[in-house]
């Protein structure tokens, strides 16, 4: 294994922090008990939750009664979808995209197969929905419109205030999946937004811990049943070491957005900015668009992207082609196919994802690390590009 470790798979997960960690090893010893508990173990544990559930709300922009946990935005996602789904009856119309992640795509290619309708609008070339569809779709009555706020593969941000506005006038529930939004994008609970699903372990929380919010006088339907945890909608023993992470990592991510957006930036740009410089045919897939501080996902033409990641991954750059959910799968990319790309060019393609705890020097590393790689791919498969 090389001796340099660096990790650029943010979008995946994130490392937890120390102050994450030690916030979880303290719900597990001094406030260790079943928040469902009458005694005063329980009450320790409750008010594990509560703290959390209003740390994460802070963040959120968001009522703290308005959140229930989850074990993560996959979750949060089904509940959100099969809730709208089952309110509506026998044939439920649900307006979707074709970029949105397999948790959404998945669930909505289940409830079609029990007869619902589902549109998938097309978006563009960098990945935003296309506005007409959107419109002509939503003229027709609908019970559900479930939009992703940051694309998890190549970081570029929906316009959802528009698209809520939009949904709001034309009376249709919204639906944002916001796992790659929290902690990156500004938040603003004011938004027409119906339920929004988020997860901890994007910024640097726990894995399998996360919340949905659901606005006021909206219903959701339960997917687990049990005891009346989480004020009756989700059943079953709260993840409370988790949840004291989530709001220690929500805490934390409040008090640095500004210097985080800034460092993840400089990073993300100086990183792109040396692969042009040092490599010929290398684009931004969604680089038209506005996209989060922390991601890029280039394609590098006339490479095997598969080949690149295990190439990479030996020379101890962690990187990957494509949502965690789906990388092991040999397909190419469905987001990049619905940009534009064409196979080749969806295979030819890898993301990489920055976080604060990335720092500049590893930026140039990685970066000397991927051209001195693609230039040894390049010539290996005969490619007629090399490099610069």
């Amino acid at each position: 294994m090389a001796s340099r470790q660096i990790y650029l798979d943010n979008s995946a997960t994130t490392p937890p922090t120390p102050s994450v960690i030690a916030a979880m090893e303290l719900a597990m010893t001094t406030s260790f008990g079943n928040p469902s508990s009458s005694h005063s173990r329980g009450d320790a544990a409750r008010r594990v939750l509560e703290h959390g559930r209003a740390a994460v709300a802070r963040l959120l922009g968001v009522a703290d009664e308005a959140l229930f946990f989850t074990s993560g935005a996959t979750e949060a996602n089904n509940i959100a979808i099969l809730s709208c789904a089952s309110i509506a009856g026998s044939r439920p119309r649900i307006v979707t995209t074709s970029v949105e992640h397999s948790s959404v795509l998945k669930v909505c290619d289940r409830i079609e197969a029990s007869g619902a309708e589902i549109v998938r609008l097309h978006v563009d070339s960098n990945g935003i929905v296309n506005f007409q569809e959107l419109t002509e779709a939503l003229r027709a009555p609908a019970d559900l419109l479930s939009v992703q706020w940051v694309n998890n593969e190549t970081g570029v941000i929906q316009p959802i205030e528009q698209i809520a506005d939009l949904a709001h006038g034309c009376g249709v529930p919204l639906h944002v999946d916001a796992a790659q939004a929290i902690g990156k994008l500004r938040i603003d609970g004011d938004l027409p937004i119906d339920y929004l699903s988020a997860t901890a372990h994007k910024i640097h929380g726990p894995q399998g811990v996360g919340v949905l919010y659901v606005r006021s006088g909206r219903a959701v339907r339960q997917l687990l049943y049990g005891g009346p945890q989480e004020d009756g909608k989700r059943a079953g023993t709260e993840n409370v070491p988790g949840v004291a992470g989530f709001a220690r990592a929500a805490q934390n991510r409040e008090l640095s957005y500004e210097r985080v957006a800034s460092h993840v930036g400089e990073l993300r740009d100086c990183f792109e900015e040396r692969l042009r410089i040092g490599l010929l045919d290398v684009v931004v897939n969604g680089g038209g668009a506005p996209r989060v501080a922390s991601s890029t996902n280039i394609l590098f033409s006339g490479v095997d992207g598969q080949a690149l990641v295990a190439r990479l991954d030996q020379q101890g750059v962690y990187c990957s082609q494509s949502s965690a959910c789906t990388n092991r799968r040999p397909e190419p990319s469905y987001v990049l196919r619905a940009m534009g790309l064409s196979e080749e060019e969806a295979y030819s393609s890898v993301r990489f994802t920055f976080s604060e705890l990335n720092t500049l020097q590893e930026t140039h590393d990685a970066a000397e690390v991927v051209i001195d790689s693609v230039k040894l791919l390049r010539r290996f498969e005969g490619a007629s590009v090399f490099a610069a």
